[in-house]
């Protein structure tokens, strides 16, 4: 072994010098932050996102520091400078928010409880599922449901058609979103009277039926369903000869209230599940449009 590989710091001297940083930054932020900053920050870290967050850093610097080695090891560090990078990436509020925000900006300032009657709002499914309890519940998209109910308790519509088919193989619980909906819609007092479903397995397919249903009509249709979900599926419903009224819910971009807190800034800089989870639903979205899905 020669002096240049006798003195490459180990993964483990790595690890632990990267550790004591972070813990260093944490006992400032205490100093000149808060208690419940640290708090926060420090969960962050030792979620699973956010150590396996430190792991790929720390794998990162020690192949670099091994780079000279060979051109595997070269190899291996680029290509974990990618997976790091992608991670951060993909993991990050930061992004997460923007993306939200190039698809939501167009609707920020419609208000649907200023809206003209509409005669028919359509409700697209995805607000909902069975929990394990067998009970229909609300998920993170549920505030289109929500609004829906609002539409109807303020007189704004007396109709709606709830769509959405399942997928048989690849959904084992028997209940269509479409069902969802107007379960939970009845739960919510909107009378069965009130609501006509529709099938359709995906956005495009619903669109097409929708679409035949509605050709010539005079009717002024509503469109509910997320912000960030309704650039495609308003693209689609007037490639079908819809022009629906956009009926914004689930907003995810930030609300704007100032400047970002220290806290914050650091706190969006963690990869974290929800960030994640944001950001392939607004990448499924864009890759939708991309295709002309």
């Amino acid at each position: 072994m020669n002096l240049t590989q006798h003195h490459q710091p180990s993964f483990v001297r790595i690890s632990l010098l990267l550790s004591s940083i972070i813990a260093a930054g944490l006992v400032v932020l205490g100093i000149t932050q808060d208690r419940n900053v640290v708090e926060k920050i420090g969960t962050a870290l030792v979620m699973p996102s956010g150590m396996l967050w430190i792991l790929l850093l720390t794998l990162t610097i020690h192949l670099w520091r091994l780079r000279f080695q060979n051109k595997v090891v070269q190899s291996s560090a680029i290509a974990a400078t990618a997976c790091f990078l992608l991670f951060s990436v993909a993991g990050s509020g930061f992004v997460a928010d923007r993306l939200a925000s190039a698809l939501e900006s167009d609707y920020l300032s419609l208000d649907p409880m200023r809206e003209s009657p509409i005669d028919v709002v359509i409700v697209l499914g995805g607000g909902g599922g069975p929990g394990a309890n067998g009970r229909q519940q609300g998920n993170s998209s549920g505030d289109r449901l929500i609004l829906a109910a609002q539409l109807y308790h303020q007189k704004i519509t007396s109709k709606f058609i709830c769509t959405g088919q399942r997928i048989a193989s690849m959904d084992s619980t028997g209940a269509d979103p479409a069902e969802t909906s107007r379960d939970i819609l009845l739960k919510l007092g909107v009378p069965d009277e009130a609501i006509e479903m529709q099938g359709g397995r995906n956005t495009s397919e619903e669109m097409q039926e929708l679409g035949k249903r509605f050709h010539d009509s005079n009717a002024r249709i509503g469109l509910l369903t997320s912000a960030w979900h309704l650039p495609r599926a308003m693209r689609l419903a007037n490639r079908n000869g819809l022009k629906p009224v956009p009926i914004p819910a689930d907003f995810r971009t930030a609300l704007k209230s100032g400047r970002m807190t220290t806290g914050q800034v650091f706190e969006s800089m963690i990869p974290n599940g929800s960030a994640f989870g944001a950001t392939w639903s607004f990448a499924k979205e864009f890759l939708g449009m991309l295709i002309g899905r």
